[in-house]
């Protein structure tokens, strides 16, 4: 997102799909707390704290990259249709998971905390 961001000024991004960004230290520590708490069998599902658009996420990755200075300028986000982005690969609309079993020993970090400390790391 931040090479686009670079390249252009405009950007459209689908804005009718939800999903919950995850941070993958937080993942790390989810599989940790289902070991250590000696979690039964089964599948658990694991998402971020919140759910948001693509195009919404998309915003909050150059609004953040620019208050750290690796973005001079934020691109205007255009929030278009699934439709008007057509891809090889079906996504859903909906693809936010209940965490409600795996929630009983973890919990994911605030998204934009994450998408914080992502974006501080890089070079």
């Amino acid at each position: 997102m931040l090479r686009l961001a670079k390249d252009r000024p405009e950007l459209g991004i689908v804005g009718d799909q939800l999903g919950c960004p995850t941070y993958a230290g937080d993942i790390a520590k989810a599989i940790l707390a289902t070991l250590e708490n000696s979690a039964p069998g089964g599948i658990y599902h694991f998402c971020g704290d919140d759910q948001v658009s693509w195009a919404e996420f998309a915003s909050a990755i150059f609004e953040q990259a620019e208050q750290q200075g690796k973005l001079a300028k934020q691109p205007k986000v255009n929030a278009i249709t699934t439709a008007d982005f057509p891809t090889p690969a079906k996504r859903p609309a909906y693809s936010v998971m209940s965490t409600a079993k795996i929630g009983e020993f973890t919990a994911a970090s605030p998204w934009r905390e994450s998408l914080s400390t992502v974006l501080s790391r890089l070079d």
